[in-house]
């Protein structure tokens, strides 16, 4: 069973390192580093490492599985367990990805009220930002991934970190390979949130000409996103102690308060607001997925059940009004997160591999 998509709603095999990108670019990385660095200090980039090769391993299962069957996880759920299994199965899927999108949408509001706006309201902006998403998922998946290349520019900001030399203080990395392997490991278990994006690629897979041939650029682009968030774990490290971190929040966003420059008195205000390059992307795939689920699903277009998911995703970030309803949220979708990646996916690896020897025996 293969699924047919017209060539002129597909994307070149090179684009798959964009959609990767934006997806681990999200604004979850402005507070990627705090929790990391507690467990295991200096060493954190040993870490990032470790959990980096773990993910291609996870990314390498996915494409075994989308390869063999050349469609996406909707039409592999209903053919490896049948029609009603794998219907709540896709489901649960939409649901998670919805709950993506109310955290990341709310992280970002909460961000711009902290840092730009104390007294924005959650609504207002939450509105016009789920207006201007419609908008977007409304003309398709080409014009997704063409907003997605915006999140590249995000990584000019990187440039700004050498005006901060003067406050680097390079003795922090020192000493050395000091942490056990236990406290490595529990580091690695806290940046798996970061690498949480890529199961994006087992929907868009049909969407892609010669799919086969995106596997080297979803390897690039965990690759490129892996070197970034090494850079970030070592200047967090060489600006803040660990017991500076343990107070911040969001210590990729404080790092702009050393920034100043003649013409603008407070840098933090770009580097916060720029952040709206990664959420787009983000909100705008996780929206589409769900929507495509909806279609199968129900036997409705996506286009008509896109305002029934931006309701509920406007309604749910309503109803989160403070910063502990966030953590719980984030709870939730690390949890559901490292399930997917670390449970569910080798799980539907061994299970096709074993599904297919019996059916030769």
């Amino acid at each position: 069973m293969t699924v047919n998509i017209k060539e002129r709603y597909t994307i070149s095999p090179s684009f798959t390192f964009i959609i990767i990108h934006a997806m681990l670019f999200g604004i979850n990385f402005v507070l990627m580093t705090v929790k990391p660095i507690q467990f295991a200090g200096q060493d954190t980039w040993v870490a990032v490492l470790l959990c980096s090769a773990a993910i291609h391993l996870v990314v390498f299962m996915m494409y075994s599985l989308l390869n063999r069957h050349q469609m996406d996880l909707i039409s592999l759920h209903i053919l490896l367990f049948g029609k009603w299994i794998g219907l709540m199965l896709n489901l649960l899927f939409a649901f998670y990805f919805l709950l993506v999108t109310v955290y990341q949408v709310r992280l970002f509001i909460e961000v711009i009220q902290v840092w730009v706006f104390p007294e924005m309201k959650t609504w207002s902006m939450a509105l016009v930002l789920l207006v201007i998403a419609y908008y977007i998922i409304s003309s398709g998946f080409r014009v997704i991934v063409g907003i997605c290349t915006f999140s590249l520019l995000n990584t000019v900001l990187f440039a700004t970190i050498f005006f901060m030399i003067p406050y680097f203080h390079f003795n922090n990395l020192l000493p050395a390979m000091s942490h056990s392997p236990h406290d490595i490991f529990k580091a690695s278990k806290e940046l798996t949130t970061s690498y949480m994006g890529i199961e994006i690629l087992l929907f868009c897979y049909p969407f892609i000409k010669t799919a086969k041939k995106s596997q080297k650029w979803a390897h690039w682009g965990l690759i490129s996103m892996t070197s970034l968030y090494i850079i970030e774990v070592v200047f967090a490290i060489i600006t803040f102690k660990p017991e500076q971190l343990a107070h911040e929040v969001w210590p990729a966003l404080t790092k702009y308060k050393f920034i100043q420059f003649p013409f603008v008195e407070r840098f933090e205000f770009i580097g916060a607001s720029a952040t709206v390059l990664r959420l787009f992307p983000v909100i705008c795939l996780c929206i589409w997925v769900t929507s495509r689920i909806m279609k199968f699903t129900f036997s409705i277009r996506q286009v008509t059940a896109l305002p029934f998911l931006l309701g509920f995703v406007f309604i749910a970030i309503c109803l989160i009004t403070n910063r502990i309803g966030v953590d719980v949220v984030q709870s939730w979708i690390r949890l559901s997160g490292i399930t997917i990646i670390f449970g569910y996916i080798p799980f539907l690896y061994l299970f096709d591999i074993l599904r297919a020897k019996v059916k030769m025996k």
